[in-house]
């Protein structure tokens, strides 16, 4: 073997041998990214389905202190809502979400009460742009309608005079109203079909 056989040789053997790395490289960097992204969807997943099962919650929130202060009216009605919510639900997902407030009711009441829940509508705009990106647009406008109606059976529990006045404060129409905008958006940022493999609303 003449040196400048050799020579090639190990020429061929470096090309070889800095063609495997790179294609290691690559492998790895793709393994990494998949890795990742694996873990920011499970992240997700965790985040929406704390939000989703705090939604109904939250509206109550929301609406129950918007006069400042949650009455026995409004306690006494949002669980008779939560308790009859298949004469309320129009869907699967608001049935499943009234579901998970039931399970987790004296939960979410002690850590409101400790201080660890605050009313935030921000909650509801995050709850409500994971249902966007989950389900088509008519599945999306039949939420909404039901967390509305969950609302406003809320603010009709303890207002109005004789049947003279309305029922529902000022202040507690504000409040659906800043819901109703939130609802509103999400329709309007939904897509009409949700194509496979798309995150599930599940929780």
């Amino acid at each position: 073997m003449t040196e400048e056989t050799k020579s090639e040789e190990k020429k061929d053997s470096i090309e070889e041998g800095t063609n495997l790395d790179k294609l290691l490289e690559k492998s790895t960097e793709k393994a990494v990214k998949a890795v990742s992204k694996n873990e920011l969807i499970e992240k997700q997943n965790v985040e929406m389905k704390r939000l989703l099962r705090l939604l109904p919650f939250q509206i109550f929130l929301l609406v129950a202190h918007a006069d400042g202060e949650i009455d026995s009216k409004e306690v006494s009605r949002f669980k008779e809502l939560l308790n009859h919510r298949k004469n309320l639900c129009t869907n699967q997902y608001t049935l499943r979400m009234f579901h998970a407030t039931v399970v987790n009711y004296s939960a979410l009441t002690n850590r409101y009460y400790g201080g660890h829940i605050k009313k935030d509508f921000e909650i509801v705009e995050k709850a409500m742009n994971y249902v966007r990106m989950c389900v088509s647009e008519r599945m999306v406008i039949k939420i909404c309608d039901d967390l509305k109606k969950l609302a406003i059976g809320i603010a009709e529990a303890s207002g109005g005079f004789l049947g003279v006045t309305s029922p529902i404060s000022k202040k507690e129409r504000a409040v659906i109203d800043k819901l109703d905008s939130i609802f509103q958006q999400t329709i309007d940022e939904a897509d009409e079909v949700i194509e496979p493999g798309s995150m599930l609303l599940d929780f």
